[in-house]
């Protein structure tokens, strides 16, 4: 199993816990695949954005700034925050938030 899989099923565990916005959220979520893949002997960073996302507010579909944050192994980008595809506060898909501004640690 290469380190992009083991970071996955890493990932998948923190996927489903459940989300809170100050005690676990993507960020947290992010750091403690960082430190299980650190753990386990794979490099990982994280990713910390500004980034837009599309949102349903009052009705309508808006575009609006959103801060998100997700591991990355290989380069590659591991979502934390939510089972994939699911939708989170406003109909936003972490997904899908397109990132303006980017800081990796």
């Amino acid at each position: 199993m290469n380190d992009i899989q083991q970071a996955d099923r890493i990932a998948e565990k923190l996927r489903r816990k459940p989300y809170r916005l100050l005690t676990n959220d993507c960020l947290t979520k992010s750091l403690r695949l960082k430190r299980a893949c650190r753990d386990r002997g794979i490099e990982a960073k994280v990713v910390a954005c500004l980034g837009l996302g599309r949102a349903r507010l009052f009705g309508r579909w808006l575009t609006i700034p959103v801060i998100h944050g997700w591991g990355e192994v290989g380069g590659q980008r591991i979502e934390t925050s939510r089972p994939l595809g699911a939708a989170g506060l406003w109909g936003i898909v972490p997904v899908k938030v397109r990132p303006v501004i980017c800081l990796k640690f």
